[in-house]
């Protein structure tokens, strides 16, 4: 048997016969990969720290059975778990990437990344909704969904006015370009989408967006993911 060594995020465990997990990981090096962690479940386990959503590390996994023979955490982000708001911010982190990697091709921007967010949550002291906004604004870049935030995607024109998200193609138009499927974005939207994609997570805790901003700009991300991805978002 060959043994390989990877870097990943657990971003979800389920039982799997009687003392067994079935683990999903987000590897720097393979992308998606299902693997299972033997015995874990039983109280005195050496590895069973290394099941829960969150965990960052090195994993030594057997194939071609893909089980996990040895664990080395280096984050478990367990401040995620004192806080249910930003434990649900991060599950929402979490299951944006599930969606959206493919098994076994890496993307290793997507994966710095999520560490980025999920670490900014845990210890920034930030509102988490904005990290959750500037998550998934890298998102639809890394995918191929850029959203123009400084002229119409379509004329190339300066926003002046209205503003709107078509949703056939997932791009900023203005009033002039804007089709039947599209629903309109606020100024004080469009504002927080810019600001979120032009400052660093670690710069997050120095700004202060217009009240509720951060909540139409996540609705409306939600919407768009859903019609780019085929699946919406349930935990915004």
């Amino acid at each position: 048997m060959d043994t390989i060594k990877v870097k990943a995020i657990v971003l979800s465990s389920a039982d799997y016969k009687e003392k067994d997990k079935l683990v999903t990981l987000f590897t720097i090096e393979h992308g998606i990969m299902q693997v299972i962690m033997k015995s874990v479940k039983t109280q005195k386990a050496k590895m069973k720290f290394a099941k829960e959503p969150f965990c960052f590390g090195e994993f030594l996994i057997s194939l071609p059975s893909k089980v996990i023979t040895g664990a080395n955490i280096e984050d478990s982000f367990f401040e995620l778990t004192k806080d249910i708001d930003k434990f649900y911010i991060g599950c929402a982190i979490l299951e944006t990437v599930k969606t959206i990697v493919v098994s076994g091709e890496k993307n290793v921007e997507l994966f710095i990344e999520t560490l980025k967010a999920i670490g900014c949550i845990a210890y920034n002291g930030v509102n988490d909704k904005y990290v959750l906004v500037k998550f998934l604004l890298s998102v639809f870049k890394n995918m191929g969904y850029s959203l123009a935030l400084d002229k119409c995607s379509t004329c190339g024109q300066k926003f002046i006015g209205k503003r709107y998200l078509n949703l056939d193609f997932g791009e900023i138009v203005c009033t002039g370009c804007k089709s039947g499927n599209c629903i309109e974005i606020s100024a004080k939207c469009h504002s927080c989408f810019k600001i979120l994609s032009e400052t660093s997570y670690d710069k997050l805790n120095t700004i202060k967006l217009a009240p509720k901003s951060e909540d139409e700009a996540l609705n409306v991300l939600n919407i768009n993911f859903e019609r780019r991805f085929n699946k919406k978002l349930n935990l915004l």
